[in-house]
C-alpha cells in the first residue's frame, strides 16, 4: 500500500480571480508530485466544461507507473454541471491514496455548496487578487528571490504604472533584474526607462471623453499622447520621453472598460459601496470612481468597448495600417453613440 507524503493531499480546489498566483500553486504541486521523467505516465489533463466527472474519476483511480504517485488536474471545474460535480464527489469522499487530484477554477462554482466537505478531504485554496501595499510587497518579495532589493519607490513607480496584472508585474521585474547589471539594488531611475506607461489620468480623461461621446476632445487627448510621448509618474515631477506608448495606452483603455463593465455588472445586485467594494476586490475610492464614469456608458457599449480594444490590439500585432491610425479608428467606433 502506497504510504501518502505528509505534505500532499489527495485533492486539491484552486479558485479565484488571480490565474497567475493560481499556475504558481499548480506548478509547485506537480513538481511536489512528479520528477520531470514520470509525468509522461502519470499527468492527465482534464476540462471541466468538456469532460464527465466518471472520466475524471477514472484517471484517478488508476495505479501510478512507475511512480509513487499519479497527478490529475481539470481545469474549469467551476463549469461543472451539478451531475458531474456529483459523480466526482463519490470518488472524493473516498480517494485514492496514490493520485492527487486538482481542480481549479475561477470561481467555486457548483462546488460551493461542497466546500466543508471538500475541506475536510482535502485542501481547498483561494487565489484572490493582489490590492494595494500587497502588490508593492509581492513585487519586491519577486525581486529579493532573484537576488536583488528593489526600492520602495521602485516598486510604487511599476504597481502603478504596470497595475494589478502579475504576468505583467513578473515581466517588468525580470526586466528590471536583467537591465541593472551586477547592481544589487534597483531604484526609480532604473526602472523608470522600462516600466514606462501612461499616466491613469489620461486614461480616466480619454474614457471620460469617450462616454460623453465628445469626439474631438477624445481625439484631441489621443493626439497629446501620441505626439508628445510625454508622462509623468507624479504630478510634481518632470515629465519624461517614453518609447511607444500606443501598447500601455490601449491596454489601460482595456482594462479601465473591463473594470466600469465589472461596476456597472455588480451595482446591478449591489447597492452599498462597502459590499460593492468587498464584492470587486477594490478601493471604496476606486469603486466610487468608476461608477460615477459608469454612469455615462451602457453595458451594451462597455462589450463594444472591451471587444474593439480588443480587435484593435489584434489588428496591431498583425501590422495592419498603421498603429496612429488604428487607435484614431478605434476612438472614433466608440465615440460613436451605442445603437439599441
Amino acid at each position: 500500500m502506497v504510504k501518502p507524503k505528509p505534505d500532499i493531499h489527495p485533492f486539491y480546489f484552486i479558485y479565484g480571480p488571480e490565474e497567475y498566483r493560481i499556475e504558481e500553486e499548480m506548478s509547485r504541486l506537480l513538481d511536489q508530485v512528479l520528477s520531470p521523467k514520470e509525468r509522461s505516465l502519470n499527468l492527465h489533463a482534464f476540462n471541466g466544461a468538456e469532460h464527465s466527472g466518471l472520466e475524471v474519476a477514472r484517471a484517478a483511480q488508476t495505479v501510478p507507473m512507475f511512480a509513487q504517485y499519479r497527478f490529475v488536474s481539470v481545469d474549469d471545474a467551476d463549469q461543472m454541471d451539478e451531475t458531474n460535480v456529483g459523480a466526482l464527489m463519490d470518488y472524493i469522499r473516498k480517494p485514492s491514496p496514490s493520485t492527487c487530484l486538482v481542480l481549479r477554477g475561477q470561481t467555486l462554482g457548483p462546488w460551493k455548496r461542497h466546500r466543508a466537505e471538500l475541506g475536510k478531504v482535502g485542501k481547498v485554496i483561494e487565489c484572490a487578487r493582489l490590492k494595494g501595499r500587497a502588490l508593492i510587497t509581492w513585487a519586491r518579495k519577486r525581486m529579493a528571490e532573484k537576488g536583488k532589493t528593489l526600492s520602495e519607490e521602485a516598486a510604487e513607480y511599476i504597481v502603478e504604472v504596470v497595475g494589478d496584472n502579475l504576468h505583467d508585474l513578473e515581466n517588468t521585474l525580470e526586466r528590471a533584474f536583467l537591465s541593472v547589471g551586477a547592481k544589487k539594488t534597483v531604484s526609480l531611475p532604473d526602472v523608470e526607462s522600462i516600466a514606462v506607461g501612461v499616466k491613469l489620468s489620461t486614461v480616466f480623461e480619454l474614457t471620460d471623453a469617450i462616454g460623453h461621446q465628445n469626439l474631438e476632445k477624445a481625439l484631441s487627448i489621443l493626439g497629446q499622447v501620441l505626439e508628445s510621448k510625454v508622462v509623468s509618474f507624479r504630478k510634481e515631477e518632470e515629465a519624461s520621453k517614453i518609447g511607444d506608448p500606443i501598447p500601455l495606452l490601449l491596454g489601460m483603455m482595456a482594462k479601465q472598460y473591463r473594470n466600469l463593465w465589472r461596476v456597472k455588472r455588480v451595482c446591478s445586485r449591489l447597492r452599498d459601496s462597502a459590499a460593492l467594494a468587498k464584492a470587486l476586490q477594490m478601493s471604496p475610492w476606486q469603486v466610487q470612481k468608476l461608477m460615477e464614469q459608469g454612469s455615462k456608458f451602457s453595458e451594451a457599449s462597455l462589450r463594444k468597448g472591451i471587444l474593439k480594444c480588443h480587435e484593435t490590439d489584434l489588428s496591431i500585432k498583425r501590422g495592419r495600417n498603421p498603429k496612429e491610425l488604428l487607435m484614431e479608428k478605434l476612438v472614433i467606433d466608440l465615440c460613436r453613440p451605442a445603437q439599441h
